[in-house]
């Protein structure tokens, strides 16, 4: 690899990084609002976070394994910052029963670095892309039932664009950065995240305008009465 391309690899890299982080982040305002009363246990998605938690931990193990730093830092990060999520989830969950969502941690947090052990020490490297892959093809899979509730009943405004906007710029330079390590595992569910994220906001658009179309034909319809 040349210095050029080392240099656009590590770009892509590092863009990835900050954008991933950022979506990491962005949880704190329902988990404010969660804290504050302002909304309940029910409307946040704790089986999502459990599935982030995992993602991340699968993909900071391929990293290591990889010795890519720009995969395992972020993605560590990620695991930290979600796990903090999921404590606060089970406590509420729990109705302030502080003990049950320590315990509940402490199991989960062995399990996940026995996991972690495991596929570090034991399985090979390969198979360990291999899990990694299916894992965010499920990942990037599971809007379709969103796009079909939008389609079916026209409400746009359950996707959120400017997150999806900010997953396609993300999965973008994760894909650009595989295909600089040359790597098929890291290629394959970044570019499935672009083609997803693509949908999403062309799905978005239309039932927008139609949507705008239906408002402006009404106010015409009132005129002209």
């Amino acid at each position: 690899m040349s210095e050029e391309d080392d240099l656009l690899k590590n770009i892509f890299g590092w863009v990835g990084t900050a954008i991933s982080t950022f979506f990491y982040i962005t949880p704190i305002v329902p988990f404010s609002k969660l804290i504050k009363g302002e909304m309940t246990v029910k409307e946040v998605p704790g089986i999502l976070l459990i599935c982030t938690f995992m993602n991340c931990i699968l993909w900071a193990n391929y990293g290591l394994l990889k010795d890519r730093f720009l995969q395992y830092f972020p993605n560590g990060l990620g695991g930290a910052i979600t796990l903090i999520y999921i404590t606060i989830f089970l406590i509420h969950l729990a109705g302030q029963r502080i003990n049950f969502a320590l315990l509940y941690n402490f199991f989960l947090i062995i399990a996940i670095v026995g996991l972690s052990l495991l596929f570090y020490f034991v399985i090979d490297v390969e198979i360990t892309g291999k899990v990694v892959l299916i894992f965010n093809v499920l990942m990037f899979a599971a809007p379709g039932e969103k796009m079909y509730t939008v389609c079916r009943t026209g409400s746009y405004e359950l996707i959120p664009i400017w997150s999806t906007i900010g997953g396609l710029a993300c999965s973008g330079c994760w894909f650009m950065y595989g295909v600089y390590v040359s790597d098929i595992y890291v290629i394959i569910p970044n570019a499935l995240g672009i083609l997803c994220s693509i949908v999403q906001v062309v799905v978005y658009l239309i039932f927008r305008g139609k949507k705008k179309n239906k408002i402006e034909k009404e106010g015409d319809t009132q005129e002209n009465i």
